[in-house]
């Protein structure tokens, strides 16, 4: 991956998508709800953030959804960036009535990698809950500097993915709280697992929900192991988000 072009992507992505009216009240905290967006942020490590989401509707009445995000460090060098692409499908079942197969291509300082999975959205029967599972499998290659480290001959490797978002609306303007722990685990000439445990804060701004201020802890816990090294790390990063709807 090209991580210039990652960067240079996201701002001509977000120029080319005219700006419309919502035709419906947004729900940021309906996973599967497609919808076009996008958000800035910046970390308490001085860190900046920027994503863009947009949505396909299908003849058939399916519809998807892909989201590109990327990141800087203080010093203005790439950080990290996620693709994200979403296709949904509404089923008749109750307690299980909307599914998702996805994609979720991830790069950083530690592997590049794809994660082909499924989305379930699940009634959880009480009024503003909503819980989506995820599970997926996962393809990818240590980058340069895990090799080094880790002193690897072969920087393929192949794994796992799972996740669990929990969304709870607690306010009547539509404000809510999110708690979701997102796996990742790759095995190859090294093991490495990746866990990052997000809470997420988010109140909206005006009264047609297209504005909303965020705030997101996550904290990623990291391990490294072979016979050459034998690492962890973790680390707690606070996010302040500005999230729109076109």
């Amino acid at each position: 991956m090209t991580h210039t072009r990652s960067i240079i992507a996201l701002p001509l992505i977000a120029a080319s998508i005219p700006v419309l009216a919502a035709d419906k009240t947004p729900d940021p905290s309906d996973l599967t709800e497609t919808n076009t967006s996008a958000y800035v942020a910046i970390s308490n490590q001085g860190g900046v953030k920027g994503s863009i989401s947009g949505d396909m509707k299908f003849d058939n009445g399916q519809q998807g959804m892909f989201t590109l995000e990327a990141a800087m460090d203080k010093e203005g060098k790439y950080s990290d960036s996620r693709f994200q692409y979403f296709h949904v499908f509404t089923t008749e079942n109750t307690t299980v009535p909307k599914i998702a197969a996805s994609i979720d291509v991830l790069d950083n300082a530690l592997f590049t990698s794809a994660s082909p999975g499924v989305t379930l959205a699940i009634n959880s029967g009480v009024k503003g809950l909503n819980i989506f599972p995820r599970a997926g499998v996962l393809a990818g290659q240590f980058s340069d500097e895990v090799k080094s480290r880790a002193n690897l001959s072969d920087q393929n490797a192949m794994g796992g993915s799972a996740a669990l978002y929990v969304f709870y609306t607690a306010g009547k303007d539509g404000t809510y709280f999110g708690l979701y722990p997102e796996y990742n685990y790759l095995s190859g000439d090294a093991d490495m697992s990746v866990l990052n445990t997000n809470f997420l804060m988010s109140t909206p701004f005006n009264n047609e929900r297209t504005r909303w201020g965020q705030i997101k802890i996550t904290n990623t816990n990291t391990t490294i192991k072979n016979s050459s090294v034998d690492e962890s790390l973790n680390e707690t990063v606070v996010w302040a988000n500005y999230k729109f709807y076109f």
